[in-house]
């Protein structure tokens, strides 16, 4: 602290005991409410007020009402406390210092802080306030959970490229937890600290840990809508750029994606809907979140990065995984570089979000082995005896097919004809469907029999062939998880808690070395975790990754090097 700072606060101690020695002689029960708790209020004040900058409004109150204790009125207010100079303030929407709405309590031990700036983030003028009834034990709490969330290497032996070869993509992805959600579902939430649930005090909160990650692409799940322009305000001050989507029909909250404009430039992006009208297993309201981006100072490199945010009834992966064949085959339509001898060249990729599913499942095994059999089991994904799933999982209609790629754009590819249309619906796509329109996806509707109960082959070209119902998905990327979902000593992993603490969110890829990881607490680790919370803003944990993105030589910079050889 400086001399000028400490000196006033001492000053304005020694004031406050003058007043109140002065007061209590005429109003002996005055010193109950100064003076007695004296070595806990004074060590207070000299350590919270210079901390606040409202400081000054408590203090000069403190003295209004100590010159004024000869009246009555006076006194019968000060036993109050109320305190509305520094409360007003503290409650000020225009006030920029704070954002604490959490009135003041007068015990001793039950004292509320208004401990503005204790999230304070200079670099990035982020600042939150947080409520707390115990503020050393706020303290203690956010020490503990910095000590479980630290940034791991994956690999230390595995040297990392100089900067001028290749290019560290560092990748947060956080479920945020819609505020319209955490309020149509408060019973979820009853053991929580109700403060702590407030959207003012939780966006502060995720806003701060997000900066923290220092992250150059951010994929955030379920960002309520009308929040978004004063969410993103502080990430456009500091050079990110974004695209939204929110999920379909009535929902009122979507996927953000934020990207740091300084270093990438947007090359192609898709705004997915999973929602597909007339498909019973495709009726529901979620989307996805697809870009290219290049590196701004080597366009040459190029990467693409998926979010999205998958159903959440745990009972019907066979949902999910249609999802899943529908994302896919979008991923693959952008990440598309060339078709090789040994198949198809594909972009690094990158897909986080949240997956509402639990590692090593149905469509986790999907994702990571690139083959899944569904034919013969249950919505779960299970082995069962009854109600299973047919050899058919979504309609070729749609196009889709069984390897995870559009039909059109497979045609297209081989046979250099045709639109290359996508057929999946998109209320955002003002394109008007023409029947009579003949499209690859026509000619396959009318070659392919409407009997569904057996495996449908579509040559394209000699050497290449579509399949449809065929009860067996695959996709053309070697995708893998940066989490393990268990730590060194074989505890699981957790990232939000479902009845229990569990895994649901992940960040897969593919054509890409990861480097480093936001480590995960373990399940015991949480045990005696509740969130939201004064310390974490969100019903899940975030996840983070670093990548190193090799930087390829432009033609002309090869050209030049081989000529001065």
């Amino acid at each position: 602290m400086n001399a000028s700072p400490r000196l006033l606060l001492t000053n304005t101690a020694s004031l406050l005991n003058v007043a109140c020695n002065a007061r209590t002689a005429t109003f002996p029960q005055s010193r109950k409410i100064f003076c007695m708790p004296e070595q806990t209020w004074q060590r207070s004040l000299l350590e919270n007020l210079y901390k606040n900058p409202l400081w000054k409004a408590l203090v000069s109150h403190y003295l209004d009402l100590a010159v004024s204790m000869d009246d009555p009125a006076s006194h019968q207010k000060c036993i109050k406390v109320k305190m509305e100079p520094y409360l007003d303030a503290c409650l000020t929407q225009s006030n920029a210092t704070t954002m604490c709405d959490i009135p003041f309590h007068t015990a001793a031990n039950n004292l509320i802080y208004c401990q503005t700036g204790v999230f304070t983030d200079t670099a990035h003028s982020v600042k939150a306030s947080v409520c707390t009834t115990d503020t050393k034990k706020y303290i203690d709490n956010k020490q503990r959970y910095k000590a479980i969330r630290k940034w791991k290497r994956l690999e230390k032996d595995r040297p990392i490229n100089t900067m001028e070869d290749s290019f560290i993509l560092k990748l947060l992805s956080f479920n945020i937890l819609a505020q319209n959600l955490l309020e149509d579902h408060l019973y979820l939430y009853t053991n929580h600290n109700k403060k702590a649930l407030k959207w003012k005090t939780r966006k502060s909160l995720i806003i701060q840990e997000i900066f923290e990650a220092e992250a150059n692409v951010i994929c955030l799940q379920e960002m309520q809508e009308e929040h978004l322009l004063d969410f993103v305000a502080p990430f456009k001050q500091h050079g990110y750029e974004y695209l939204y989507k929110k999920r379909t029909n009535n929902k009122v909250d979507g996927l953000l994606l934020l990207y740091h404009s300084d270093q990438f430039v947007l090359l192609d992006y898709a705004k997915v809907e999973l929602y597909q009208s007339k498909v019973e297993l495709l009726n529901r309201d979620n989307v996805g979140i697809i870009v290219k981006l290049s590196l701004k100072d080597n366009p040459e490199t190029q990467v693409v990065i998926a979010t999205t945010h998958l159903l959440y009834n745990p009972r019907r992966n066979d949902v999910r995984l249609a999802q899943i064949q529908l994302l896919l085959a979008e991923i693959e339509r952008i990440a598309f570089i060339e078709n090789t001898i040994t198949g198809p060249k594909y972009l690094p990729i990158i897909l986080a979000g949240d997956f509402n599913l639990e590692p090593f499942t149905g469509v986790y095994k999907f994702l990571t082995e690139g083959s899944f059999e569904y034919y013969g089991k249950g919505r779960n994904l299970e082995p069962t005896q009854y109600r299973s799933l047919s050899n058919c999982l979504i309609p070729s209609r749609l196009c889709v097919t069984d390897n995870c790629q559009h039909f059109n754009i497979l045609t297209q590819r081989l046979r250099k004809e045709g639109t290359g249309r996508v057929m999946l619906e998109n209320s955002e796509s003002h394109l008007q469907k023409d029947e009579n329109i003949s499209t690859p996806c026509n000619l396959l509707q009318q070659n392919i029999n409407s009997d569904t109960s057996y495996t449908q082959v579509i040559e394209i070209v000699q050497g290449h062939s579509a399949k449809f119902s065929s009860g067996t998905l695959t996709h053309p990327f070697n995708m893998r998880s940066v989490y393990t979902h268990t730590d060194a000593h074989g505890e699981k992993e957790a990232t939000t808690h479902q009845d229990e603490w569990i895994t649901v969110d992940y960040i897969f890829y593919s054509n890409i070395q990861p480097l480093e990881k936001y480590i995960l607490p373990t399940v015991s680790q949480c045990a005696a975790l509740r969130i939201p919370n004064f310390v974490v803003g969100s019903d899940h944990l975030c996840l983070g990754a670093t990548f190193q993105l090799p930087k390829k030589k432009s033609k002309r910079n090869f050209s030049s090097s081989y000529m001065l050889k």
